[in-house]
């Protein structure tokens, strides 16, 4: 299909992999929308309860294939995709009612590439909502307020804006030659990465639009053994940075973010997977020694991303690396709580200070 040559203004793309007690949830909340010139594409993945049962009671087009992961989904759904426009929704989430008129509204009225929203959690049982920092973003809503904006605007809070592939409307131009890396997690890293450098017009709406299912069965929930796919794709987000350009005005950022994210997931991961998860991390930042002393990462980066990286070099055993970190966590937490301290003390009046009545008898 030629660039420009649409059928439909909005395409959703849905991985659905044993999902069968949401879907039905979640693809009332798409069909439910004012807005309706859509396509609905659900990619089946090698489900092995009813989903697919499901899938087949709706209007929606439906890809079947062997199980192969959210990443392959997308990216197979992305070359039947035909809207001008595209938004990810994972299979156990929904979307508020009205929200893809409103979004399609935003798009077009300040001829977007990018509009990012805000997504907030629910618990599956309690239906309780709660808001996560990280979807917030307050930072960047500080920042743009009610403007529309390109990544150089913001490039000094790269890592501080939601990278989750769900939570945003693209126009499908932007992301045509763009794939999610398959066979890994946290695929949406460097999906993001690489399109958000591309963006000329962004704008951020401080609205929730996407409702996020919080239950033990979800993907990053489940796959544990999979935490350390978080090095290479730090890899792809170091190679594609690089390719940009953009590498000398965010590399401390990358560095800091990066060895934040691995210890991160490494301290997630139960005992038994952290040696070879440690074993990992050394090799890859043993190799890293060089490049990262050489361009001034190491020089510019933050105390705990240093102590993370040089801790991993240096331990001999997971046990070390992870204990060396949490000691460096607790001195730093009560050097901060010794300034609080001082700073409260500084405020007390001598003449009402309880001690001193008490060593004056």
């Amino acid at each position: 299909m030629e660039n420009g040559d649409f059928l439909t203004k909005i395409s959703i793309i849905i991985p659905v992999y044993n999902t069968a007690s949401y879907l039905d949830e979640c693809l009332k909340s798409v069909l439910g929308q004012t807005f309706q010139d859509i396509e609905i594409i659900c990619v089946n993945d090698g489900s092995t309860d009813n989903s697919l049962e499901i899938l087949e009671k709706y209007p929606v087009k439906i890809i079947n294939q062997e199980n192969q992961g959210q990443s392959a989904s997308r990216n197979n759904a992305l070359k039947e995709a035909t809207g001008e426009y595209i938004l990810f929704l994972d299979s156990d989430d929904y979307l508020e009612e009205n929200t893809l008129m409103e979004l399609y509204e935003i798009m077009e009225s300040k001829s977007l590439d990018l509009l990012i929203f805000k997504i907030i959690d629910f618990d599956n049982e309690t239906r309780e909502l709660s808001k996560y920092s990280y979807f917030e973003m307050d930072l960047l809503k500080d920042r743009v307020g009610d403007d529309v904006f390109c990544y150089s605007d913001v490039k000094d809070l790269l890592f501080r804006i939601s990278v989750t592939a769900p939570g945003k409307l693209y126009r499908r131009d932007l992301i045509e030659d763009i794939r999610f890396n398959e066979g890994l997690i946290f695929e949406d890293n460097a999906f993001f990465m690489e399109m958000f450098i591309k963006t000329k017009r962004v704008y951020f709406k401080d609205k929730y639009y996407y409702f996020r299912r919080i239950h033990k069965d979800s993907t990053i929930q489940s796959n544990f053994e999979k935490f350390s796919n978080v090095i290479p794709i730090y890899n792809i987000i170091n190679d594609i940075i690089i390719k940009s350009g953009e590498y000398d005005e965010v590399k401390h950022k990358l560095f800091n973010r990066q060895c934040r994210d691995i210890f991160l997931r490494f301290s997630q991961v139960p005992e038994e997977l952290k040696a070879d998860f440690f074993d990992e991390i050394k090799r890859d930042f043993e190799n890293k020694m060089e490049r990262y002393e050489n361009d001034g990462s190491l020089d510019l980066a933050n105390k705990r991303s240093r102590e993370i990286f040089f801790s991993a070099i240096n331990s001999k055993t997971h046990e070390e690396f992870e204990l060396s970190i949490e000691i460096f966590d607790l001195k730093r937490e009560i050097n901060k709580l010794q300034k609080e301290n001082n700073k409260l003390a500084k405020k007390i009046p001598k003449s009402t200070n309880p001690l001193k009545k008490l060593f004056k008898h």
